[in-house]
């Protein structure tokens, strides 16, 4: 019966030491001024990423659907003409 108990426990006291759990505690390390920094610089980030994604979500939009059609159908062309540098190698009749 002990040794049923003894792996099972040695298996949680294991991941409960994992590096994971170390890296939860950096953050207390830090000084104020630092965390405050940090905050900071991931709000920047945070915005950033927003202000990326509302563009491109705009650009996405202000685009007729005949005319996204139209771009798919010139890139896949494109993509066919091998004497441009355009085409994919390996595809094809190579």
């Amino acid at each position: 019966m002990k040794s049923r108990l003894i792996l099972p426990l040695l298996l949680i006291a294991l991941l409960g030491l994992s590096p994971s759990g170390f890296a939860r505690d950096g953050g207390r390390d830090l000084g104020p001024d630092e965390r405050r920094e940090m905050r900071q610089q991931m709000r920047e980030h945070w915005q950033q990423e927003r202000r990326l994604r509302d563009d491109n979500d705009r650009r996405g939009r202000s685009m007729a659907p005949e005319e996204r059609q139209r771009l798919r159908d010139e890139m896949r062309e494109h993509r066919r003409r091998p004497d441009d540098g355009g085409g994919r190698r390996g595809r094809g009749g190579d």
